[in-house]
C-alpha cells in the first residue's frame, strides 16, 4: 500500500513541477513582451525628441538671418539653379554652431546608378554610423541616436491652389506682389546600434538617398527605375534600422509692411 502512495506522491509532484514550469515559462515570455513594448517606446521617444530638437534649431529666429545669407541654412540653395536640391548636414552633438557650410553636403539629380550624384560639395555633411570613426556624430552625449538634416526647395506645385505662391504686400512706392518660396526640412533620427544590418549598409542610406525624389523636367519620372525610386525612408525600412523621418514645410516671403 505503502509503494502505490509513494507512487501517487512522486506523480502529483511532477503535475505540480510541469505546471509551475509553464507558469514560469509564460510569465517569462510576458516580460520580455513588456520589455520589447517599453523599449520600443523609449527608443521611439528618443528619437522623435532629436528629430524635433533638429526642427527647433532651424526654427531659431536668432539664426534665421544668417540662414538666409549666402551661405546659410536656407540661402546656400534658395536660388532657381539649386531647386530640387538637397542640402545635407549631420546634426553632431560635439558642435555648438546647427549648421555651418563647410560641414554640408549637396545631393541633386544626375544620371547614373541610382541617379544622384552626392559629392558636388563634398561628404563632411552625411552622419556616420562606424564605430571607430573618431567624430562625435550623435546627438546627444549618449551617443544612441543621430539624426541628420536635409533642406530643400521644391518646385512640385501640383497640389497647391491657385495662387498659393503668392504673398500680396505693399510699400511706398508701389504695390507689389511677392514670390513666396517654400522650404522643406527633413530630419531623420535612427538608433543604429539596434540593428542588426551592417554600418557600411546604413552609411549608404544616408550619403546615397534622398529624402524626396525629384527628378529634372525633362526626364519622365515613368522611366525610373525600382532603385532609382528608392528614398532614404524607404532603404531604411528595407534594413529594419529604427529610425523615424519628421518633414516641415515652411514659407520663406518678404513683409513689405
Amino acid at each position: 500500500m505503502k509503494k502505490y502512495q509513494t507512487g501517487a506522491t512522486l506523480i502529483l509532484v511532477l503535475i505540480f513541477l510541469v505546471a509551475m514550469t509553464i507558469i514560469g515559462t509564460l510569465a517569462i515570455r510576458q516580460s520580455m513582451v513588456s520589455l520589447s513594448i517599453a523599449t520600443n517606446s523609449q527608443v521611439q521617444q528618443l528619437l522623435t525628441q532629436n528629430s524635433d530638437a533638429a526642427l527647433y534649431k532651424a526654427e531659431n529666429p536668432s539664426d534665421l538671418a544668417y540662414s538666409l545669407s549666402p551661405a546659410g541654412l536656407f540661402g546656400y540653395i534658395n536660388n532657381a539653379k539649386d531647386k530640387n536640391k538637397e542640402l545635407v548636414f549631420c546634426f553632431r552633438g560635439d558642435q555648438t554652431q546647427f549648421f555651418s557650410i563647410s560641414q554640408a553636403s549637396l545631393m541633386q539629380w544626375k544620371e547614373g546608378s541610382n541617379g544622384l550624384t552626392n559629392n558636388s560639395l563634398g561628404t563632411r555633411g552625411y552622419c556616420d554610423t562606424s564605430a571607430n570613426s573618431t567624430t562625435n556624430w550623435f546627438t546627444s552625449g549618449r551617443r544612441a541616436v543621430l539624426t541628420q538634416v536635409s533642406v530643400k526647395f521644391p518646385t512640385d506645385t501640383s497640389l497647391d491652389n491657385p495662387f498659393y505662391d503668392r504673398a500680396r504686400g505693399s510699400d511706398s512706392q508701389k504695390g507689389q506682389i511677392e514670390e513666396a518660396k517654400r522650404v522643406k526640412i527633413f530630419a531623420v533620427s535612427i538608433m543604429p546600434s539596434l540593428s542588426k544590418a551592417s554600418r557600411a549598409d546604413i552609411n549608404n542610406c544616408l550619403t546615397g538617398r534622398m529624402n524626396q525624389v525629384t527628378v529634372p523636367e525633362d526626364k519622365d519620372p515613368s522611366t525610373l527605375t525600382a532603385d532609382q525610386k528608392i528614398d532614404i525612408t524607404a532603404c531604411l525600412a528595407g534594413l529594419n534600422v529604427p529610425f523615424t523621418t519628421q518633414v516641415s514645410e515652411y514659407t520663406i516671403t518678404q513683409d513689405f509692411t
